[in-house]
């Protein structure tokens, strides 16, 4: 397979945006936050062939049309990534499949009972298989183009729309957001009755904590373009993205990454405990200090590194799971959060599939014991998750991937906006306060929205 690699001069990631947005299956995977360890934003539009399933469901589209199927989609989908594989070579990002991993493709890889409805109806696995990438390094400033499995006629093809963009002046006005309809899909009672029978459960045994979560809901008009680049703006982070999926934009600006595989070396860098930013530098460091000595947040980060650990241990070789860090504060505009990072090696003869069956969905969403803390949720939750707590991402032609895990994510479907909110819940906490924190959680949409009171919008105090 051919593999053309071309540097460019740097083009920034917002100017290739509002150039190509309007592209089928845009995707835009974006580091919002620029250092040492994200140093690269990559985008891909125009796919060769789109994979989605909706539990068995399975449509393959191509260039000759729509082929459907029946079967275990994580099947289908490992023969296809074997089909269009290309040698590994020193470039993280290359053509690949890019796209998401619904929460609920869970159903596939586990039995579990099927209760809350499904409101929203998108696929559980919606991704474009793409021979195009154009990958922004911003420690060099420069931009490659790298393609695979085209002619050199496709190729240049694809270099003179990179240099027409990078000549033109594109319009960057933002076009207007307006809201009808802003609520919650759990009355405050609802919330708080649910946490009181979570911890019912965690006393009798069932489980050591759960990922507890309400989905905020509007009603009016929605720019997809403007949302996104106002919430990147209002709150960085590192594992964003933005992927039109064609009757329906989903808008990621996820601090957490869930699986990344450069290599034989693969990582998990769970999320759990959430403070507010302080008002000035001291209000801010007492917030740090407290959630750094969280007796209650350290013991939630602690179960989900215990579980993570053993889910990359089934296809890792043995011994090579390494806690790396045990426990370290972030900073983001709206939220301080804890995290872990965990690292293994893959065994031989094992591919991506391998990896997902093991560790989806992530630990740091669900609860532990994980198919336990799934049940309950089932049972709890009114609403399938759909998007929510999935992974958006990249699945490498060369082996790497990249995937988040999709919190403080917005769906855009039609006139409406869905941003499900949530938190840990374990045996000390107050439901009280674990509403409090799903509010922090959707500070950096409120003031996207151009709505900061967020207690006084729902009438909570």
């Amino acid at each position: 397979m051919n593999l053309f690699i071309e540097r460019h001069p740097f083009i920034s990631p917002e100017k290739l945006f509002l150039s190509l947005k309007d592209r089928d299956y845009f995707i835009w995977l974006d580091t919002g936050l620029k250092n040492i360890e994200n140093r690269y934003s990559v985008i891909a539009f125009e796919p060769f062939l789109i994979f989605k399933s909706k539990r068995n469901r399975i449509s393959i589209q191509t260039v000759d049309g729509v082929k459907r199927y029946s079967g275990n989609p994580l099947e289908y989908l490992d023969e296809l990534l074997k089909r269009y594989s290309i040698p590994y070579n020193k470039n993280f990002f290359s053509p690949g499949a890019f796209g998401y991993f619904s929460y609920d493709l869970g159903w596939q890889i586990e039995k579990l009972p099927d209760i809350a409805v499904d409101d929203i109806n998108i696929p559980d696995i919606c991704l474009g298989f793409y021979d195009t990438v154009l990958m922004i390094d911003h420690r060099e400033r420069c931009l490659y183009l790298i393609s695979a499995g085209i002619d050199r006629a496709a190729f240049n093809e694809k270099r003179r729309l990179i240099r027409k963009i990078a000549t033109s002046l594109i319009p960057s006005e933002n076009s207007p957001v307006h809201i009808d309809k802003i609520s919650f899909n759990i009355s405050y009672k609802k919330y708080i009755k649910a946490i009181e029978k979570i911890k019912d459960y965690i006393a009798r045994g069932d489980v050591y904590q759960i990922n507890f979560a309400q989905r905020l809901e509007a009603e009016g008009i929605f720019p997809a373009d403007t949302i996104y680049r106002k919430i990147r703006k209002v709150n960085p982070t590192s594992f964003s993205g933005y992927f039109n999926a064609g009757d329906f934009c989903l808008l990621s600006n996820s601090p957490e990454l869930f699986i990344k595989k450069e290599g034989e070396t693969v990582i998990t860098k769970p999320m759990k405990g959430t403070r507010p930013r302080g008002k000035n530098r001291k209000e801010d460091e007492e917030y740090r200090r407290e959630l750094l000595h969280s007796e209650k947040d350290k013991a939630e980060l602690l179960m989900i590194v215990d579980m993570e650990r053993n889910d990359l241990g089934k296809v890792c070789e043995y011994g090579s799971v390494r806690v790396k860090k045990l426990r370290q504060i972030e900073r983001y505009r709206t939220v301080l959060q804890a995290t872990s990072l965990i690292e293994g090696k893959m065994r031989d003869g094992l591919g991506f599939v391998d990896l997902l069956k093991a560790v989806f969905p992530g630990g740091s969403i669900t609860g532990a014991p994980k198919v336990r803390a799934m049940e309950i949720i089932e049972e709890l939750e009114p609403h399938k998750r759909t998007f929510y707590t999935g992974s958006m991402g990249y699945v490498g032609f060369n082996g790497n991937v990249e995937l988040n895990i999709t919190i403080r994510t917005i769906l855009l479907k039609e006139n409406k906006l869905y941003y499900p909110v949530g938190g840990g819940i374990v045996w000390d906490s107050i439901p009280e306060a674990e509403y409090e924190e799903t509010l922090t959680k959707a500070k950096a949409l409120f003031l996207t929205l151009g709505e900061d009171r967020i207690s006084t919008t729902f009438g909570v105090r």
